[in-house]
């Protein structure tokens, strides 16, 4: 027997938040459930995939304790469309009846003992982040983790914490971000390799404030605004990034993030659909963009930008360079070259001067004969 009322915001957000951990496709039925446990005057909200697991408490009014498990995308989706008022939870065994307003709906459930058992926190000690920089920080470097690459631990993002403070990085060998708050100092040591989900959901849901994440063995979880994320750190050791990032890049391309992107947009539409190359002819008082395609023909603008630097021409995948440059959060950006063949920085142009460093890493690509003549 179980019997409570919850609001039914809370009880919309709870399961937007929770819903979102349910497998798009999986072979065992019980991951398709929600489990809703009452504990005094809450309820407490849970789903999984194994490998991420959402947990969210809101605040009930109990008249009978119980636990229950109810399928997930179903029970979404009735709460979706139920009016603004109270939602109440009634039944015995595996008949549950949500009723709202005038109408009421009956759903089968099953016991929690089908559930696998939610993971815990642990006894360490946590680190404590601010919301607004993590999701920050998840914001300019998600883009750059890889997806279903053969080498395991670049499906990841790396984050670590410590005297030498706040860092995140994520790269997919092709490009390369990384985050440093060296003000954010933690008397905790982490380092782990977080899955994009975990990150993502947690940008996606998190609130104001601090959130507390603990990593232990191979779990990390993020608990912030009544919701806890655990998840399944990825094994191995990441590639030694800091030896890829260039230290004698001497020729700087200075421009409008905005304009850029709307240069890059306007050319790529004549560049080849396969390789998404374009190419820069950089000269003293002179910035051309170029791209052309066998099939479509060719495109040329002319940048509103300060260079200094040799003259050299340098190719690169248009979508990934558009792609960190809107992920970017600054008005102008620096783009660091040397040659042709060197991988080229991409930085905010001024300081914020808020102790964020952002840095991200493109490499170029091999000119075709036809761009080069």
């Amino acid at each position: 027997m179980i019997k409570f009322l919850v609001d039914h915001s809370d009880l919309l957000k709870g399961l937007n938040r929770v819903a979102s951990a349910l497998p798009t496709r999986s072979s065992l039925p019980y991951l398709t459930n929600v489990l809703l446990e009452t504990d005094g005057d809450s309820l407490e909200l849970a789903a999984t995939d194994l490998d991420t697991t959402v947990v969210t408490r809101l605040p009930a009014s109990v008249s009978t304790p119980g636990a229950v498990l109810l399928p997930g995308k179903k029970l979404h989706e009735i709460v979706r469309e139920l009016p603004e008022s109270e939602v109440r939870f009634s039944g015995t065994g595996n008949r549950i009846t949500i009723s709202c307003g005038k109408g009421s709906f009956t759903l089968s459930g099953s016991s929690k003992e089908q559930f696998p058992t939610l993971p815990t926190e642990g006894g360490t000690e946590p680190v404590v982040i601010p919301v607004d920089v993590l999701v920050r920080a998840i914001k300019v470097t998600s883009y750059a983790v890889a997806k279903d690459d053969y080498r395991a631990t670049l499906n990841g993002a790396l984050m670590k914490t410590g005297a030498e403070g706040f860092e995140m990085v994520a790269t997919d060998g092709h490009r390369l971000s990384r985050v440093l708050v060296p003000d954010l100092v933690s008397p905790v040591e982490l380092k782990a390799l977080v899955t994009q989900k975990a990150l993502n959901l947690f940008a996606r849901f998190s609130g104001e404030g601090d959130v507390l994440i603990r990593h232990e063995g191979s779990q990390i979880s993020f608990q912030f605004d009544g919701t806890k994320i655990y998840s399944r750190t990825i094994d191995g050791e990441y590639p030694p990034y800091k030896k890829v990032i260039p230290k004698d890049n001497d020729c700087d391309l200075e421009l409008d993030r905005e304009e850029l992107i709307l240069v890059l947009r306007r050319v790529n539409t004549m560049a080849n659909p396969s390789t998404h190359q374009v190419m820069f002819s950089l000269e003293s008082g002179k910035v051309m963009v170029h791209a052309e395609s066998s099939d479509a023909g060719e495109a040329r603008e002319e940048l509103q930008a300060e260079y200094h630097g040799r003259p050299f021409q340098i190719g690169f995948n248009c979508s990934f360079l558009m792609e960190i440059l809107r992920n970017m959060d600054c008005e102008r950006v620096k783009l660091q070259m040397k040659d042709s063949g060197t991988a080229v920085l991409i930085r905010d142009a001024k300081d914020p001067g808020d102790g964020w460093r952002h840095l991200a890493l493109i490499m170029p690509v091999k000119l075709s004969r036809t761009q080069e003549t």
